[in-house]
Order: C-alpha cells, then sequence, then structure tokens
C-alpha cells in the first residue's frame, strides 16, 4: 500500500504527463516538488490557495491570462521562480506548508481518487458574512472617528478657535455622508 506522500508524488506525475505548461519553469518546480522528501511532506492539495499564507495556483487552461500565481502572506506574484526560491528557503529553516491548486478539467476528481484533498483551513466561512462584517466594522471605525472629531471640535469651540471648528465640521459632515452612503 502506497503512503500519503507516494500519492501526491503520483498526482504531480500524473499532471506532468497528462499537461503542458505555458512556462517551463513552472515544469521544473513540480519535479523538484516530488523529488524532494521533506518537501512533499509541505504540500498541499486545496482549493482557494488565495486565502492561504503560502499558496501556488497552476492553470493548464489555454484561454487562462495569468496561468501561474504565487500567494504569500496576501500578496501575489506571477514569477514562478519566487515560489521556487522560498520552497527551497522553507526546507533549510521554518518548514511551511505551501498549498497547491491546478486548474484543469479533472483536479478534483483525480485529488478524490487519490485521496490527498485537504480543506483549506484558511477559507473564508462565507463571503457574504466576510463583507456584512467588513462592511460593520468599517461603520463602526466611521463612527468612532465622528466622535473623536465631537470632543476635538467641543474643545476648539471653547477656546474659540474658529478656523478649527470649521474644520471639524466639514470632517464630520464628510464621516456622515459615507455612513449615508452605506
Amino acid at each position: 500500500m502506497i503512503n500519503h506522500n507516494q500519492r501526491k508524488r503520483q498526482f504531480i506525475d500524473y499532471i506532468l504527463q497528462k499537461y503542458h505548461h505555458v512556462n517551463p519553469t513552472v515544469t521544473y518546480l513540480l519535479n523538484f516538488l516530488k523529488t524532494q522528501p521533506n518537501i512533499i511532506n509541505s504540500v498541499v492539495f486545496t482549493e482557494n490557495v488565495k486565502y492561504t499564507p503560502r499558496g501556488i495556483y497552476i492553470s493548464y487552461q489555454q484561454n487562462t491570462q495569468v496561468p501561474f500565481v504565487y500567494y504569500k502572506d496576501q500578496l501575489s506574484y506571477t514569477l514562478c521562480e519566487q515560489a521556487f526560491h522560498d520552497i527551497r528557503l522553507s526546507t533549510k529553516f521554518e518548514q511551511q506548508k505551501f498549498y497547491l491548486e491546478f486548474n484543469t478539467p479533472d483536479y478534483f476528481q483525480q485529488l478524490y481518487h487519490l485521496d490527498i484533498f485537504e480543506e483549506n483551513p484558511f477559507m473564508p466561512q462565507d463571503d457574504e458574512l466576510v463583507l456584512k462584517t467588513n462592511a460593520h466594522l468599517e461603520r463602526l471605525s466611521i463612527e468612532a472617528t465622528i466622535k473623536q472629531l465631537s470632543k476635538k471640535l467641543d474643545g476648539a469651540l471653547d477656546k474659540h478657535q474658529f478656523e478649527q471648528v470649521s474644520y471639524y465640521l466639514k470632517q464630520i459632515e464628510q464621516l456622515r455622508g459615507e455612513l449615508d452612503e452605506n
């Protein structure tokens, strides 16, 4: 019986044999992943890698605008070399997990067949909930800023600093306008 890492290597072999990537560096990267025993442990096959700390998205579709994206700490890179460099450094220092997603017609079928698909632990539970939460947090932030500006406005009135009073009033009006829009 083959172990989990051997099944991961089988999947990478399958991808390399069945598909040809436009960027040869991607092929080198996949060969490197499959041949390094301490790296294959760090490879996780999942979905929506853009939410992960270290995600690699590889597309084999002909009409894809971006055939390779490496997501690292909320930033994205389209150069495969960046991912390759980070993976090599990770094996020497901190042993990070790298989450891979492929855009192929049979991606999930193959992962489930080999039993190597893992749920993405970083994926938001509900995009609508995330949007509502962000809107609520923005509203709270604006309300707190209005409260702060109101205190400054009161202080400026007490000191008869009418230029500052005018400035604070404009700021408060602008923020209230933003609240009304939301």
